[in-house]
C-alpha cells in the first residue's frame, strides 16, 4: 500500500526565527504520499526571517506524491521556503505546491515582508526544474495582480498525458492555467485572486492523472476532510 504521512508544523504557524528541516528518503519500492492537514501559515515577524528546508530523496523504483495544503504568507513574514526533490534512476513523482498572499478575503494584501521561495527536481543529481519565486513588498513577478499562484509536477509524463492534463484544466474556469512538457516532466502553472480555486484545481489534475502516470486511482486523504 502507500505510506500516508501528514506534516504537523507548529500550531501557531511559522514566524520570524524559527528554522525547520525535513527530510524524507523512500528506499526502493516504496510508495508514499505527504500532505499536510491545514494550511501552511507564516505570521508577521518584525523583519526576522523564518526558514523551512524540506528535501526528499526518491530511490530507483520509488513512487513520490507531494501534496500539501496552501502555504499562507501573512503581510510582514519574512519566508524563506526551499524544497528538493531528488529522483534515483526511474523514481517517479508528482506533487504540487501553492502560495498564497496576505489575506484577501479580509482585505489584507500582501503590503510589507520578504519572500524567497525555491522548488527544485533533480534526476541522478541532472535538474529536471528548478523554480524560484522572490520579491517583497513591492510585488512578486509574474502574478500580473494575482495573491495565489501555483505549480503542479509530475514525471512519466507525453504528449497524451498532456492533452488530459489540459482537458482536466479546461473544466475549471476558475483560475488561470497552463500546461508545459519539460522532457517527461509535465508541468502545469497556475494563477487566481486567492487559494482556494488553485486547490481544487490541482486536486482535479491529481484525479484526473493519477491512474494515467500511477495506475492508482485517486482517491483523496481522509485528513482533507476533517
Amino acid at each position: 500500500g502507500i505510506c500516508h504521512t501528514y506534516v504537523l508544523h507548529p500550531p501557531a504557524g511559522i514566524v520570524g526565527g524559527d528554522d525547520l528541516r525535513m527530510t524524507f528518503d523512500l528506499e526502493t519500492g516504496a510508495q508514499a504520499l505527504v500532505t499536510t492537514p491545514a494550511a501552511t501559515r507564516w505570521y508577521f515577524s518584525k523583519g526576522i526571517e523564518a526558514r523551512l528546508d524540506q528535501h526528499a530523496t526518491v530511490a530507483d523504483g520509488a513512487t513520490l506524491e507531494w501534496l500539501p495544503q496552501e502555504t499562507l504568507v501573512l503581510t510582514g513574514a519574512h519566508a524563506r521556503l526551499a524544497t528538493r526533490i531528488d529522483l534515483l534512476g526511474a523514481a517517479r513523482f508528482c506533487g504540487w505546491e501553492v502560495l498564497g498572499l496576505g489575506r484577501p478575503a479580509c482585505d489584507e494584501p500582501f503590503r510589507d515582508g520578504r519572500i524567497d521561495f525555491r522548488f527544485e527536481v533533480a534526476r541522478d543529481g541532472q535538474p529536471l526544474l528548478l523554480e524560484r519565486l522572490r520579491g517583497g513588498a513591492t510585488g512578486l513577478p509574474g502574478l500580473r495582480g494575482h495573491a495565489a499562484c501555483g505549480t503542479f509536477m509530475a514525471t512519466g509524463a507525453d504528449p497524451a498525458i498532456v492533452a488530459a492534463a489540459r482537458a482536466a484544466l479546461a473544466a475549471l474556469p476558475a483560475s488561470l492555467a497552463g500546461v508545459t512538457l519539460i522532457g517527461d516532466l509535465l508541468v502545469a502553472r497556475a494563477l487566481a485572486s486567492h487559494c482556494e480555486p488553485l486547490m481544487r484545481t490541482f486536486k482535479a489534475l491529481w484525479s484526473a492523472l493519477r491512474p494515467l502516470l500511477l495506475g492508482r486511482v485517486a482517491v483523496p486523504p481522509r485528513i482533507w476532510h476533517t
